[in-house]
């Protein structure tokens, strides 16, 4: 009878301790969670090239700023993420040039950049433009009518060959611009013949080259020589930057800080964004980033000359400074 009693004892001490540790489990469960829905989250396009969005994220940037990014898939053919932006489905966008900003200005998209991006560097080129080994290209000058692969119509794809014939006396108006959207698709059909010329950003520059079969022609920077004409810019709506300026501050705190760290440590980026786009760290080629805090209107200004001189609007239709704002002062 004593044995029995002393058994039952033990077997209720255990159960009040199996539902304790229950009761404290759950407590703890609830307590991240809470921690969790107390960041903010921003809605971005799911990255497709070498960015600093990845790296910011896994270094616990944002959410040292309290916020959480939300990757909400890759976009469409012929759909851009101004437009997404306007549409209610998107908060940030995170990649493009000033010159796509005005764009979407101009079309009653009321976008602002707040933080600079990547910049065109003699080193790590924003572009290069590659051939097959075979082909009798050996440099921009000698592109006629060949077919060219853009990853979209924009200042910096068909937009940079554009100025560079302008600039040369040379006409471009027989080339045929073939759209390939998804990272990688425009070496691949360089490989197959289906075109002659590439439009490459890293990583996908990189990994060609590295595989072989292909050679560089040129790089957008044998086109400007200017860390400006390589300029990406990072921005919201005005409304979202109106309703909520310390979430704009945070992110833009957040970028600068992974700008700086991937200039400074470029083989663990590497190894970032190789886990993120699921490729071989030996197959990226990287950006340069802007170290500056703030976009430097120098660099807004060499775009929008590129872009008026290539008629993507007359000068005068809209003005630099309307494009982004510096008020967002890194810390």
């Amino acid at each position: 009878m004593r044995k029995r009693k002393v058994i039952c004892v033990l077997m209720a001490a255990v159960t009040l301790m199996v539902i304790l540790s229950a009761c404290r489990s759950k407590s703890e469960t609830t307590d991240v969670s809470a921690a969790a829905d107390d960041l903010f989250t921003i809605r971005v396009m799911t990255q497709t090239g070498f960015n600093e969005l990845n790296v910011a994220d896994e270094l616990g940037y944002f959410k040292e700023e309290g916020i959480k990014l939300s990757y909400i898939g890759t976009l469409g053919k012929g759909v851009t993420e101004y437009q997404l932006i306007e549409q209610g489905q998107l908060d940030a966008f995170t990649g493009g040039h000033p010159p796509n900003v005005a764009q979407a200005r101009l079309a009653g998209v009321k976008v602002k950049a707040v933080a600079p991006g990547m910049v065109d560097n003699e080193d790590f080129p924003h572009v290069r433009y590659l051939v097959q080994d075979s082909s009798p290209l050996q440099s921009l000058e000698d592109i006629t009518d060949e077919k060219i692969s853009i990853s979209g119509i924009g200042a910096c794809n068909d937009g940079y060959i554009k100025y560079y014939l302008q600039s040369k006396g040379l006409p471009y108006d027989k080339i045929e611009w073939v759209t390939l959207s998804t990272g990688g698709q425009q070496e691949q059909s360089l490989v197959q013949g289906q075109i002659a010329v590439t439009t490459s950003h890293p990583p996908y520059a990189g990994k060609s080259l590295a595989a072989g079969g292909v050679r560089e022609i040129g790089t957008s920077w044998d086109i400007f020589h200017s860390p400006g004409a390589g300029l990406s810019v990072r921005g919201f709506s005005e409304k979202f930057i109106e309703e909520h300026p310390e979430i704009v501050q945070g992110f833009v705190n957040a970028m600068y800080k992974a700008r700086i760290w991937i200039n400074t440590h470029q083989e663990e980026a590497i190894e970032i964004n190789a886990k993120y786009l699921k490729l071989e760290p030996k197959d990226l080629s990287v950006f340069w980033y802007d170290e500056s805090k703030n976009i430097t209107p120098d660099y807004i200004e060499q775009w929008f000359k590129i872009a008026e001189a290539i008629g993507l609007w007359k000068e005068g239709d809209i003005m630099p400074e309307e494009v982004y704002t510096n008020d967002f002062i890194p810390k």
